[in-house]
Parts: structure tokens; C-alpha cells; sequence
């Protein structure tokens, strides 16, 4: 079997100090006096690292799940769940002390996982299930099949099966009842495929220049981001055609992009203090950030806490030989800020989890 999933990077977190920032944009708020660390992270929340599920303010797991340490897998929208792909299946854990894997469904013989997404409301989960691999190397494989399951358990069902094609899930939107997916080669996304879940499937040339494609946690919207480098395509999950194309107003690089959860705003951040909220609609706000230590903007990590309330950012130092990384956490109601102490990488996209009840 081949497995295909995105990685998990550790991070080590401890609060060193608190600051306040303003916005240099009126709708972002500003408040005093300044809070304490506990009024910006919020340890009802945390980050899934590897196996281990660790507070926002603390660098100590609360607890650790019974998966092996490196695996790689996708958290639920709801941020109680994690789906991950084992040695030849597929398996769901819930996000809670005491909790164990089940498995969903098998797959044998050449047939591989090229990817996973949640449904937009936590209870479903859709794959791809790649046949056979090309004997030419850089095709695609004969074919890719859509799956679908509840993520209680049952019976599987291929919803389509794409031909010479390797198809990467990136959202089922369980109330339109539409599952979108691009094919990935290795020059980027080819085509950005809408499939209904009664196997009718729509298909649009995407592009090009996208390379990074992702779909909000709600299932409404996907963007697409790569060359130009400061352009970032923002598009509903039914229609490719109906996107807007949202530019920086400088040359300057993006970073890196997420999305925030609850809202179709897309976070930017810049190589530099700024962190911008691109709407899918075109609207756009700055929050300011603390100035960050010089040459601190290699390896940039953005986050969202999982309820969208607030966002951790981390940049690597730029000095040779060094490990050290710059975070802060930022309020988005507020736009306070708690500058963090990180050792090893930040915080990544997709790694907040919901603790406790």
C-alpha cells in the first residue's frame, strides 16, 4: 500500500512576556489595560504534536494518544478528531485522554491513500484511493476513486472513479452535498474537480502557477497560491470561475496562508510585521504585529486556533547556526498580543485542537 499525507511539526511553546499592539486598521479592535496571558491563549484549546496534545500556554502534554509518535494525519474542523492513515488503513481517534483508534476501512493489494479531508461538519470523511502507479515515471496512476464514510464507522462508498488521474480531496460540504479536489502534478494543481455526492463531476483547468490549494474548515471556499507570488485565488467550492484573484499591494513575498476558521477570511503574513485577513469577497484588514528580532522570517508558521478567535505566528531565525524562533499569539478581538518563547518550530496550520468538553 502508499500513503500520501501531510506532516505534523512539533513545537515546544512557554510564555515569556506580554505586549500590546494596536491595528493599523479601525476594524481591528484595540483594548485596555493590557490583559494577561490567560485573557490571549485559552487552554480549553491546544496543539496536536506528533502523538502528544499540549495546552497553549504550556510546553508539557496534557496527554498522549495511542498512535505512534510520528503520525501525520488531519484534524476535524471541530478540533476532536484525527483522522491519520496506518499500515494499510484508515483510522479516526477522538482528541481526549483515554481514547482509542478505530479503524474505518482497509485498502490492499496497489491501491494507496493520496489524501483525506474532513466534511465540513466533523462526522464524515472523504479519500482518495489511488489505483495502481504509472510505469512512467511522473504519470499518474490509473485511476483515482473518491471515498466516503462516516466517521462512526460503515460502509464505505466510492462516490466517482477518475481515470489516469491523481486527485487530492480538499472539502465535502455536507449540506450542499459536494466534495471538491484538484490534480496534483508536479507542476501544480491541473484541474479543480467539483463532484456531487451522486458521482456527477464538474471540471475546470485551474491555473496556472498553483501549488498550494486549500479549502476553508467550512467547506465554502478553497484558495489557490503560487506563482505570482503575491497573488492569492480565492474562489466558492462550487465554482472555480466565479474566484477573485487577490493581490498584495506591493511585490512583496508572501510567506505563508491559512484560513481562519468560522469566517472566509484567508490570514496572509508577509515576510516582515504584517499579518493581513483577505475576505473572499475582496474586503481586507491589517493587524499589526510586534516587531520581530532582525532576520527572523525564514520557516514562518501560521495557525488559527480552531474557534478563529485567535492566530499564532512563528518565524525562525535568520542567523546562521541558530534554532531559535520568534511567536507571538494575537487576539483577533482585541489585536493584544503575548510574545512566546518556542523551541524548534511554531505552531503549524491544522494543529489546534479543541480540550476537553
Amino acid at each position: 500500500m502508499r500513503i500520501s499525507t501531510s506532516g505534523v511539526i512539533r513545537l515546544v511553546i512557554g510564555i515569556v512576556m506580554v505586549t500590546a499592539c494596536g491595528s493599523a486598521n479601525p476594524t481591528v479592535a484595540t483594548s485596555s489595560p493590557t490583559p494577561t496571558p490567560a485573557a490571549i491563549v485559552d487552554d480549553h484549546f491546544g496543539f496536536l504534536v506528533g502523538n502528544a496534545v499540549r495546552p497553549e500556554s504550556d510546553t508539557k502534554p496534557l496527554f498522549v494518544l495511542p498512535i505512534p509518535e510520528d503520525t501525520s494525519g488531519v484534524v476535524s474542523p471541530d478540533g476532536r478528531h484525527l483522522a491519520y492513515v496506518g499500515t494499510n488503513d484508515v483510522r479516526v481517534i477522538d482528541i481526549a485522554p483515554k481514547a482509542q483508534p478505530r479503524t474505518l476501512f482497509t485498502v490492499s493489494g496497489e491501491e494507496g491513500v493520496a489524501g483525506l479531508a474532513w466534511s465540513s461538519d466533523s462526522t464524515g470523511l472523504v479519500f482518495g484511493v489511488t489505483g495502481p502507479p504509472s510505469a512512467v515515471n511522473e504519470s499518474p496512476p490509473a485511476y483515482t476513486k473518491l471515498r466516503i464514510i462516516d466517521a462512526a464507522g460503515g460502509t464505505p462508498r466510492d462516490v466517482v472513479r477518475i481515470p489516469n488521474a491523481n486527485v487530492i480531496p480538499l472539502a465535502w460540504d455536507r449540506q450542499a452535498r459536494l466534495i471538491s479536489a484538484y490534480e496534483a502534478f508536479e507542476i501544480g494543481a491541473g484541474a479543480y474537480d467539483v463532484v456531487s455526492e451522486d458521482g456527477t463531476r464538474k471540471v475546470t483547468p485551474a491555473g496556472p502557477g498553483l501549488y498550494v490549494l486549500a479549502a476553508s474548515p467550512d467547506g465554502k471556499h478553497v484558495f489557490g497560491h503560487g506563482d505570482p507570488q503575491n497573488v492569492v485565488r480565492v474562489w466558492p467550492l462550487e465554482s472555480y470561475e466565479r474566484g477573485l484573484d487577490l493581490q498584495a499591494t506591493s511585490d512583496e513575498h508572501i510567506a505563508t496562508i491559512a484560513w481562519r476558521p468560522g469566517t472566509a477570511e484567508v490570514g496572509v503574513l508577509f515576510h516582515g510585521d504584517r499579518l493581513e485577513l483577505w475576505d473572499a469577497g475582496g474586503a481586507r484588514r491589517t493587524v499589526t504585529l510586534p516587531a520581530a528580532p532582525p532576520s527572523s522570517d525564514r520557516n514562518a508558521t501560521l495557525a488559527f486556533r480552531v474557534d478563529g478567535k485567535a492566530v499564532f505566528i512563528s518565524r525562525q531565525s535568520g542567523v546562521e547556526g541558530s534554532t531559535d524562533t520568534y511567536a507571538v499569539a494575537v487576539d483577533l478581538a482585541s489585536g493584544r498580543s503575548v510574545v512566546m518563547q518556542v523551541a524548534g518550530n511554531g505552531p503549524v496550520t491544522g494543529t489546534s485542537v479543541r480540550i476537553g468538553s
